[in-house]
């Protein structure tokens, strides 16, 4: 049987934490290039200042709706759509396989011969 190698967890678990870091970098950057506090920007976001320097130093969660608020105020929701492309239908080997789909044939009822009389 073959298998696909799975990936090392300790590899994706440092890709992950990579990627946070980069993304937590990049928020920062943004924010100094506004050149606002860690208070600022928690004030400008609408969260309290502890929340937003825990997040930014990277030992806090966020919820979503407030990663939202604070890439609103940098002005960067634009670039949310580019985290999850549009699906594009492409076609699959299962569906390449397959014969093409025919219209089903119309059974007509047969007509009823009235039976002779005695």
């Amino acid at each position: 049987m073959n298998s696909l190698p799975q990936p090392d967890s300790n590899s994706v678990v440092q890709g992950d934490r990579e990627a946070v870091r980069t993304l937590l970098d990049r928020l920062r950057q943004q924010r100094l290039k506004h050149n606002w506090s860690q208070v600022e920007m928690a004030r400008r976001a609408g969260l309290s200042r502890p929340a937003y320097q825990n997040f930014e130093n990277g030992y806090g969660n966020i919820t979503l709706s407030n990663l939202v608020k604070v890439l609103g105020v940098l002005g960067l929701t634009n670039n949310l759509a580019q985290m999850v492309p549009a699906l594009t239908e492409e076609p699959t080997l299962a569906s390449l396989a397959r014969p093409a789909r025919q219209r089903a044939h119309v059974r007509r009822a047969a007509t009823a011969k009235p039976e002779p009389s005695p």
